[in-house]
């Protein structure tokens, strides 16, 4: 017998990225444009993974659950770009179009470094013992389909961004599956024991009204479900009056099944459920009459994947951790999805709901986590010496992993892996030696990150080649902190305590009014406080700095005083609370201003609520929620307060002060929105300095969540038209001007000039293109949250609003 083989290309670059998911997408992406000379090895003909035209994930983000907290960089980049382009509304999992393939395809491509390896599988790894119980990836076989070639890759450094940990684990890389137990790294959340449980696949679908009856016969193999309740609870079947709509997270599967191996015979499962649901849409639901003249345009058939295998590394992220963030020393992103353990079975089970938190108040609000740093000890394997770690295979518990799997979150930590790569490459370092806490490397990196945009959380620029450091700056003018009139349709009860977190500018705070209403006949007291805080999403009590009791006069709606005549800490963020008092209500705000969010607060005895034992997965040998009371998040809105003395924290010096995200203040310059554009920020120089680049940071709403935006939308605080001018030789000269930006970076250079002041003018933001609103109850936002309606130009869409302005000298 002879077997024939195509001969196999062999093929060197510097790096090798397997996988091309938004993680794997963006870490080619960022090693490329870093100098490196990168490949990228796609099974798939499309990239984006689980967010594809052949699965239809709409990526999810940090700031689904925290304010303003959308991840930034690449993956900024590039949603901003399709949301702008693109005609279809991505309200749900399911409505992806090509037009998304396409700006991935793109912006690859527009790689010069980059070389595109599409339709090829990667089943071959050769590695070999290095000593001390680490192994080395020498290459790694692909096979494309469709032109019948063969590769062999070889590179010094490899990323396995495959989503199931597919290199690691041929090379020998230590790994994980299911989940750990409790004992393994102490966190309530795993349970007593280790098992192979893990969160489901899902299959989308895509329905469209035709505009005349088109009936439905379901194939004999289907699950057949006549009721919501045999579906199971908290399991909603929604959007089925618009005229196109897609779903449903919830149509998971996962144990028995193996994610892996048992890829296969998860998709025909899923199958048998996706068209039972559809079935009993169309025949059975409520809404039956309506599904008449609806088609199943489209059903995936790729199952998007949410775990598999856990590739470990140094440091293997934990559940404290994301209680507790420890500000890692090597953090290279941030991370903040909520902690998503889906119940196991999946659909096959019927009697749970497919997340508690739909059910357990108790449950909700502990998973909840706060913004938190990820290092990069945890995106190399610990004992595969050349072996970079992004996406899904990221070295995590399995609790943990459940606040880092969202597609954005990988995608903007993919960008610091595929630029630590690029750094080790350029000085012969291996991915350990980059991330020493105790190296030179990791503070150069974190510069590296935040001049490409990427978020490190407490990490200021220090960039020694930006000429705009430290030098002053001026405005035309400045915005104050302003929550704008009270909203008064909109009043939220003291059933609990409630609170607004703002930023304070000066050192003291006189007072804070409250605009309440009592609507009882009685006078109820209330107890005002004044917290100090580290960041604005602080869940704990902070440091108390004064506390008065008010009186609520009965029948009463408007402003009350709270006279705490306190010393604070300037330049820090504060939080206003009001204790518990029936009959008493708190008015939102009619502006919610960058950089504050409104809380509740939440105490728990420990457990599920009492009337939630009964679900299997509450069970205390499943999962020991410990007693806890925290300060949860309203991420859409403000309350209604006004500060005395007024804080201004959207003044001129955030431009180059080192931040370009709200973290414990805003980080960001917006002009006074009583004066009209254009508006100004300048930079002088102490003496006339040669420059050829500027990189700015406007902002593009970053509380707002990207999966939700509309179709050609682009952001109304986001500036559209702008000029660049220097002062050379004490005359204005214009060295840059942009019509039609959506972006929020713009790295922009020129012919070098020598000026003595560097000013950019706003002429005009994308506040004119439309007004946006954020979803409302009506439209889920998955998984789990709810949104009240916000107009973006109540922000000051108008306004000038500019995060970072750097300037360099890159040529001559």
């Amino acid at each position: 017998m002879t077997t024939q083989r195509q001969p196999a290309e062999e093929l060197n670059f510097d790096l090798v990225v397997v996988g091309g998911g938004l993680a794997g997408l963006c870490a080619a992406i960022a090693a490329a444009r870093h100098g490196a000379r990168t490949a990228i090895v796609q099974e798939r003909p499309v990239f984006g993974g689980n967010s594809s035209t052949e699965i239809r994930v709409v990526p999810l983000s940090a700031t689904n659950f925290n304010a303003w907290a959308r991840e930034t960089g690449i993956v900024e980049e590039l949603i901003l770009h399709d949301r702008a382009t693109n005609h279809v509304h991505l309200f749900e999992h399911g409505l992806t179009n090509s037009h998304w393939d396409l700006v991935l395809l793109e912006a690859a491509r527009r790689e010069e470094k980059l070389t595109l390896f599409l339709n090829t599988s990667v089943r071959g790894v050769d590695s070999e013992d290095v000593g001390d119980g680490s192994r080395r990836v020498a290459a790694v076989h692909g096979s494309q389909l469709g032109s019948e070639r063969e590769f062999v890759f070889r590179a010094p450094h490899f990323v396995d961004a495959t989503g199931d940990g597919t290199v690691g684990a041929l090379a020998g890389a230590e790994y994980r599956y299911g989940r750990d137990a409790r004992s393994d790294f102490g966190e309530p959340m795993a349970p007593v024991r280790a098992d192979e449980v893990t969160n489901g696949s899902t299959i989308t679908m895509r329905a469209r009204d035709v505009g005349r009856e088109v009936p439905y016969t379901p194939p004999a193999w289907v699950q057949e479900y006549r009721s919501l309740e045999e579906i199971g609870p908290f399991r909603r079947v929604a959007h089925v009056t618009r005229r196109e709509y897609g779903g449903y997270w919830w149509l998971e599967v996962s144990n028995p099944f193996h994610q892996i191996h048992d890829n296969q015979a998860v998709k025909d499962e899923l199958h048998r459920h996706v068209l039972g649901v559809w079935n009993y849409i169309k025949n059975h639901s409520p809404d039956r009459e309506i599904a008449r003249t609806y088609v199943l345009e489209w059903i995936g058939m790729v199952p998007g994947k949410r775990e598999s295998r856990r590739l470990m590394g140094d440091v293997v992220l934990n559940e404290h951790h994301l209680h507790h963030d420890p500000l890692w020393p090597d953090r290279v992103g941030v991370a903040g999805w909520i902690i998503d353990l889906h119940i196991p079975g999946g659909i096959n089970n019927h009697a749970e709901p497919g997340e508690l938190s739909h059910a357990d108040a108790n449950y909700r609000n502990y998973i909840h986590v706060s913004p938190f740093s990820v290092p990069l000890r945890a995106m190399y394997s610990r004992n595969v010496e050349n072996l970079w770690l992004a996406g899904r295979s990221l070295s995590a518990s399995r609790v943990a992993f459940g606040a880092v799997r969202v597609q954005s979150v990988l995608g903007v930590l993919g960008q610091a892996v595929g630029t630590a790569a690029a750094y080790a490459l350029e000085r012969g370092l291996t991915p350990r030696e980059t991330a020493s806490p105790d190296g030179p490397h990791v503070a150069r990196l974190q510069q590296l990150l935040l001049r490409d945009d990427v978020h490190v959380p407490g990490v200021v620029n220090e960039d020694p080649d930006d000429l705009a450091r430290g030098v002053p700056v001026r405005a035309t003018s400045e915005a104050p902190l302003d929550f704008g009139a009270p909203d008064t349709a909109s009043f939220h009860p003291l059933a609990t305590p409630r609170a607004q977190v703002f930023p304070v500018t000066e050192g003291r705070v006189e007072v804070v009014r409250y605009y309440l209403r009592n609507e009882g006949t009685e006078p109820a007291e209330v107890t005002a406080e004044l917290h100090e805080l580290g960041r604005i999403w602080d869940a704990g009590c902070g440091r108390r700095v004064a506390s008065v009791t008010l009186t609520v006069p009965p029948r009463f709606e408007g402003w009350l005083d709270a006279p705490f005549h306190a010393n604070v800490t300037a330049n820090r963020p504060h939080r206003a609370t009001l204790s518990a008092a029936p009959d008493v209500d708190w008015a939102a705000a009619s502006v919610h201003p960058t950089g504050t969010l409104a809380q509740a607060h939440y105490v728990s005895a420990g457990g599920p609520e009492a009337h939630n034992r009964h679900y299997p997965s509450l069970h205390p040998d499943e999962i020991d929620l410990p007693a806890y009371e925290r300060w949860t998040q309203h991420k859409w809105f403000s309350l209604a307060v006004q500060v005395e003395p007024q804080p201004r924290p959207y003044a001129a010096e955030n431009v180059n002060r080192g931040g370009a995200w709200p973290l414990d203040l805003p980080h960001l310059w917006v002009s006074d929105p009583a004066q009209a554009l254009p508006q100004c920020v300048a930079l002088d120089f102490p003496e006339p300095t040669t420059l050829d680049t500027v990189c700015v940071s406007f902002d593009t709403d970053l509380n707002v969540i990207a999966s939700q935006l509309p179709e050609f939308w682009r952001a109304p605080t986001c500036v559209r038209d702008w000029r660049l001018w220097a002062t050379v030789g004490g005359e204005r000269r214009l060295v840059h001007e942009e019509t039609g930006n959506y972006q929020r970076r713009r790295v922009v250079t020129f012919a070098p000039v020598t000026a003595g002041s560097l000013e950019l003018e706003v002429l005009t933001t994308n506040v004119q293109a439309g007004r946006f609103l954020a979803p409302g109850h009506e439209e889920e936002v998955y998984p789990h949250e709810g949104g009240s309606p916000r107009d973006v130009t109540a922000t000051g869409g108008d306004s000038a609003r500019v995060y970072e302005f750097r300037a360099y000298r890159q040529h001559g």
